[in-house]
């Protein structure tokens, strides 16, 4: 079986609104195994900039 991964960001209004325990409990009910988490703070600039592909 091959081995599959995936990345997430939760949105800067999660985190404000204290959702991040909630969501990655979720991501584990479902079955996924969270291997790593890393929360930054990023300017405005950068996130534009992080953003600019998904658009």
């Amino acid at each position: 079986m091959a081995l599959e991964q995936t990345f997430s960001i939760i949105k800067p209004d999660g985190v404000r609104r204290n959702l991040v325990g909630k969501i990655l409990s979720r991501f584990e009910e479902k079955g996924l195994r969270i291997v790593a988490t890393k929360m930054i703070h990023m300017s405005k600039l950068e996130a534009e900039g992080f953003y600019a592909v998904h658009r």
